[in-house]
């Protein structure tokens, strides 16, 4: 079947969706890739594929939240200003060594985080004793564990340290770490291809001839996915050819496991990108979607490969990529959530619903007296550059007629973490 007529049968059969009913579709055809035992130094940012819990009570063993002395609190049970208790220092703990046993009426200077002594229950600070030679006066009664750490502070054996599905953070790997885990499964981090088209686009080192553009939409993608945690192991850039599209998206699908298009996806002479992927045996989610921007937005599968297919206008291949393909990938690197919930923010400004489409619009976010403001830009041109750069969020305008007013509560997509 040639280009062309795969074109014409691909155009007739155009299956647009509502915005939602897209996201949905593609939670519904993406999973979590293999998982891997990596170090918990590389696993951080990674999704955990098994619950691990403690092996044993972090720690096992009681120790002093405070420099000072350790002693038995039943022997300072009589202190009282009038009544001081004297009892003599026999000895020092420190973190990692110390004295092992403390016998009845003496005490021993102890540091922060060293063991108790055997015996020992409770530790004075310094700064509330007074020291007299070789002895501490105590003026005050303690009770038990006063200053103490108990065994198990952290968790107790058995208690889950990180969940089935977590993001590992970096305390998330310390805790892992002095539970004794040097390595954990989890999640393979993504493989992504992308693969940019159309004869206007050049390098971004490249000095543009008058009708041709510097390719960002690649740039974006890439830091995008670097963030997102993926591992982009294809970038080309290809000319409006069918055979040249064809045979880069081959070799882009025989690496990936997420292939990302931009351009070429509409349905004019030169969009070759969603026949060709139809004739290469790819089966469509969705052609396209009732959204402004990235109306042409598609997704599809090839075996177990992922492939989102975004328009050639920057600002709309990158309203695509947050509020649709960042879903996909999130799916494949194995969080449980794929779409983060919407945040509410006070709309300062005016924006006119569209009939029977979404409307994501570019917003600045920001906190004012302890609120929540979405201020929309001034220019949503979906061709622009800038809009993805000054925008911190997309606020959410669902279908229908009127305009929403400045003061009422908007539902935002948030760009990024910025708070």
């Amino acid at each position: 079947m040639t280009t062309s007529s795969v074109r014409s049968k691909f155009t007739n059969d155009i299956a647009r969706i509502a915005f939602p009913d897209a996201r949905a579709a593609i939670v519904a055809r993406t999973s979590a890739l293999p998982h891997e035992m990596v170090s918990l130094v590389a696993a951080t940012g990674r999704i955990v594929a098994q619950t691990y819990r403690a092996t044993d009570d972090i720690v096992p063993f009681a120790r002093s939240a405070m420099d000072g002395y350790a002693l038995r609190s039943v022997d300072t049970a009589s202190a009282t200003v009038r009544t001081p208790v004297t009892l003599p220092v026999v000895g020092a703990s420190y973190a990692g060594d110390g004295v092992a046993t403390l016998a009845s009426g003496n005490a021993a200077a102890i540091t922060t985080g060293a063991m108790l002594p055997d015996g020992a229950d409770a530790v004075v600070p310094f700064e509330e004793i007074e020291r007299i030679g070789e002895s501490i006066v105590m003026r005050a009664p303690l009770v038990a564990l006063d200053h103490v750490f108990e065994p198990g502070d952290d968790a107790k054996r058995g208690e889950t340290l990180v969940a089935s599905g977590s993001v590992v953070s970096p305390g998330a790997a310390a805790l892992l770490a002095s539970a004794g885990f040097s390595h954990i499964v989890v999640t393979r981090r993504p493989r992504v291809a992308i693969v940019s088209t159309g004869n206007e686009i050049v390098a971004v080192d490249a000095t543009p001839r008058l009708g041709q553009i510097r390719n960002s939409n690649a740039t974006m993608l890439a830091a995008s996915l670097v963030a997102d945690g993926a591992d982009v192991v294809f970038e080309e850039h290809v000319r409006d050819d069918a055979g040249v599209v064809r045979a880069t998206l081959v070799r882009a699908l025989a690496c990936a496991d997420l292939v990302i298009t931009t351009g070429g996806a509409s349905t004019g002479d030169r969009d070759y990108v969603k026949a060709t992927l139809r004739d290469l045996g790819a089966e469509f989610a969705f052609d396209s979607i009732a959204l402004r921007p990235s109306k042409p937005t598609a997704f599809a599968t090839l075996g177990p490969t992922s492939i989102a297919v975004l328009p050639g206008n920057p600002a709309a291949a990158f309203v695509a990529y947050v509020a649709l393909v960042r879903g996909a990938l999130r799916r494949i690197s194995g969080h449980d959530v794929a779409y983060r919930p919407y945040v509410d923010a006070v709309l300062r400004g005016s924006i006119r619903r569209k009939a029977n489409r979404h409307f994501l619009m570019f917003a600045s976010l920001s906190i004012v007296r302890g609120q929540l403001e979405a201020i929309p830009l001034v220019n949503q041109c979906s061709s622009l550059v800038r809009t993805s750069a000054d925008a911190n969020a997309l606020v959410v305008v669902e279908p229908g007629s009127g305009a929403i007013a400045t003061g009422e509560i908007v539902a935002c997509e948030l760009i990024a973490h910025i708070f």
